[in-house]
């Protein structure tokens, strides 16, 4: 039996378990290998990564807080990995750590499959800039974007992405809220994507509430997040006659290129989204008891 598994720091509330040993089951490959979950602080983060040869480890996910910190325990870095600055999955192979970001591969291959959209020449919209607008940036430049726009609440925090976009050949340009003409370049964009915690909790937020008037048919608009499944902001723009999309199939569509790498088979999507709506639901269910 081969260890898979997802390092963090709080683990409980990854839904990643449930996700891949779902992928596992419906695979067969259950007999060979399980998926767990590990709390790593941050101060263990070394030690955890030195014992996946040891351990003889087939690979695990890296999510918060984790994510920057380990790219230096690794042996090779996928160069999207690099560009990102970033890994959320590491594949163990002859002794070597290889590290991956699977989180923009992710996102797009959600909005081609479920947003029926293709992101190449299109002006991209993103809001916040922390490590999945990075993903998503990276992943949207070597899908051929025409130009992505971020728009974050401080400037220099956008600054590395714009960088890296620049260094990738892409276009970018960055925005705080304070211009007058921010509707305009909201009203500018094809595709807009919330990579923000805002509409999570409470989940009475939006970061376009004040900007409603920027939105309109022909625009897609997506958000990470995925609990809720339906934002404040998708609710915003789906009244606005805009196409949305949610957060879990980026969720989904990450893990199963995970999976992919671990074991060289194609995941089994729905029996993933299976397991994850039939989570959700039972959390659901919980907070309203």
């Amino acid at each position: 039996m081969q260890l898979l598994g997802i390092f963090g720091h709080p683990i409980t509330h990854s839904l990643s378990p449930d996700m891949q040993n779902a992928a596992l089951q419906e695979t067969g490959l259950d007999q060979k290998y399980v998926y767990l979950p590990f709390d790593i602080l941050p101060e263990h983060l070394e030690a955890a990564v030195a014992s996946l040869p040891v351990l003889g480890a087939r690979g695990v996910n890296i999510t918060l807080p984790h994510k920057e910190k380990v790219l230096p325990l690794l042996d090779d870095l996928d160069p999207q990995a690099l560009a990102i600055g970033a890994v959320n999955t590491v594949l163990h192979e002859n002794g070597r750590l290889k590290g991956y970001n699977t989180d923009g591969l992710g996102f797009i291959r959600s909005l081609r499959e479920e947003g029926q959209c293709d992101p190449y020449g299109k002006t991209i919209l993103l809001l916040g800039a922390g490590g999945a607008a990075r993903a998503i940036a990276a992943a949207m430049i070597l899908q051929g974007a025409k130009e992505i726009m971020i728009l974050n609440r401080t400037l220099a925090r956008a600054e590395p992405i714009q960088e890296m976009i620049q260094n990738m050949g892409g276009t970018s340009s960055i925005y705080d809220f304070s211009p007058e003409d921010l509707t305009e370049k909201i009203q500018s964009a094809q595709i807009i994507i919330n990579t923000t915690s805002v509409g999570l909790y409470p989940p009475d937020q939006s970061l376009l509430t004040e900007y409603l008037d920027g939105l309109h048919g022909g625009q897609l608009v997506a958000d990470i997040i995925y609990h809720p499944q339906e934002t404040l902001l998708l609710k915003q723009a789906k009244e606005k006659g805009c196409a949305t999309l949610s957060g879990l199939g980026m969720l989904i569509y990450q893990g199963a290129e995970a999976f992919r790498l671990w074991t060289g088979v194609e995941a089994p999507v729905w029996a993933m989204r299976a397991s994850l709506e039939k989570k959700l639901k039972k959390i659901d269910t919980s907070a309203h008891e």
